[in-house]
């Protein structure tokens, strides 16, 4: 689990575990990894390969979100969140590459409900969770005669702390929980489809 400090991440460790999954989560804040770095993530998936001798899953929730008009922006900050978003989540997939092949096994990521249509102020997140899904999408079909399953997860609003930081306080009743999204993110990892975008919807 790369993310998996707070939020969606931390969630969806939590649930895998309660259901007796083993699970390792990576983030800068827990134990210095930073998927901007290849050589991070291929040290971290060395290191849970060595432990248990395979590696099953791999989920990605780690991202990057700074709200603010692009020409407020500095080009330092643009190329982080470029590196993190999309970088990162391709780093990600070809370090997970041999381990997923040896397991068959399953590939999850997450975009944004803005994936579909870009919003003013966070033009750079947006068009990076797009490129999720088009990512997905096409590495799905690539690593489909290898038996792995490459989706990922798109949550509506969710209240997660990196959402709390940009958009301040909001109604709870118009926002999914991380909880919730965590129990969407299970079931798809469970489940034998590829190159899917799942929506997850609020309820309430």
């Amino acid at each position: 689990m790369f993310g998996g400090s707070y939020g969606i991440g931390a969630e969806v460790a939590a649930l895998a575990r309660e259901h007796g999954a083993r699970v390792y989560c990576f983030s800068r804040s827990l134990n210095g990894v930073d998927i901007a770095a290849a050589e991070d993530v291929r040290r971290a998936l060395r290191e849970v390969a060595e432990a248990e001798g395979r590696v099953d899953m791999v989920v990605n929730t780690a991202a990057v979100l700074v709200r603010e008009p692009l020409m407020n922006m500095g080009y330092e900050e643009m190329a982080r969140m470029v590196q993190v978003n999309y970088m990162g989540m391709v780093h990600v997939a070809v370090e997970s590459f041999p381990y997923l092949k040896e397991s068959r096994g399953k590939l999850l990521f997450y975009t944004s409900s803005s994936y579909t249509r870009g919003r003013a102020f966070y033009s750079l997140y947006s068009s990076t969770k797009a490129a999720v899904v088009n990512f997905v999408q096409a590495v799905a079909q690539e690593w489909e005669p290898w038996g792995i399953q490459v989706n990922c997860v798109n949550p509506e609003r969710t209240k997660t702390p990196m959402r709390v930081r940009n958009f301040g306080a909001e109604d709870e009743r118009t926002l999914l929980t991380a909880r919730e999204v965590a129990v969407e993110s299970l079931k798809t990892l469970l489940s034998d489809f590829t190159g899917q975008v799942i929506d997850v919807k609020l309820n309430k």
